[in-house]
């Protein structure tokens, strides 16, 4: 039995890894980490666990592969240069952190995203970087919703003060 070659297995498992962290996590954002020093990689990650995300360095070949097997062949044209590959927990929360770390690091470059199974530019993650957070959307609907039973229950309390006051008005005047 013939030994499997050490770089062929590390490849093997590292294809294995990212597979299960798509499967976990399918809003992603691609980027091109080119120019960085580790230390500013290790706070881009630091500053995602906060939103349930994480950055990964991924090597190019094992991208390809990974994305071929998912059936992704519309990502293969962002696979160049340094890929770093960005699993969102919270979509909204990570693109706020892409964009604000793309901005202080001009060599730090967003190519594209998948998001709910859809190829998203550029321009769409910068949209939602300016979204308010998940629990503040969260609670600005449920504050619609909220609204308009808050008017009823305001509309009926009236009747019903409009009725008490009414019946006071009768009995006041039989007692006279």
């Amino acid at each position: 039995m013939q030994e499997e070659k050490f770089g062929i297995a590390t490849k093997t498992y590292m294809l294995k890894e990212l597979l299960e962290k798509f499967e976990f996590s399918p809003n992603f954002i691609v980027t091109n980490y080119k120019g960085l020093r580790s230390a500013e990689i290790e706070k881009l990650r630091k500053d995602l666990q906060s939103s349930a995300s994480g950055y990964f360095v991924v090597k190019n070949s094992i991208a390809k592969r990974a994305f071929d097997r998912m059936k992704m062949d519309e990502m293969a044209q962002f696979v160049k240069g340094e890929l770093g590959i960005g699993f969102a927990g919270d979509i909204i929360a990570a693109s706020k952190t892409f964009v604000d770390f793309a901005k202080s690091h001009d060599s730090f470059k967003l190519n594209c995203a998948m998001i709910d199974g859809k190829l998203e530019g550029l321009d769409r993650i910068k949209q939602l970087a300016m979204l308010p957070s998940r629990d503040i959307l969260l609670g600005m609907a449920l504050n619609r919703m909220k609204s308009p039973v808050t008017g009823f229950v305001g509309v009926l309390s009236g009747l019903l003060r409009n009725l008490v006051w009414a019946i006071s008005e009768i009995k006041n005047k039989r007692d006279k």
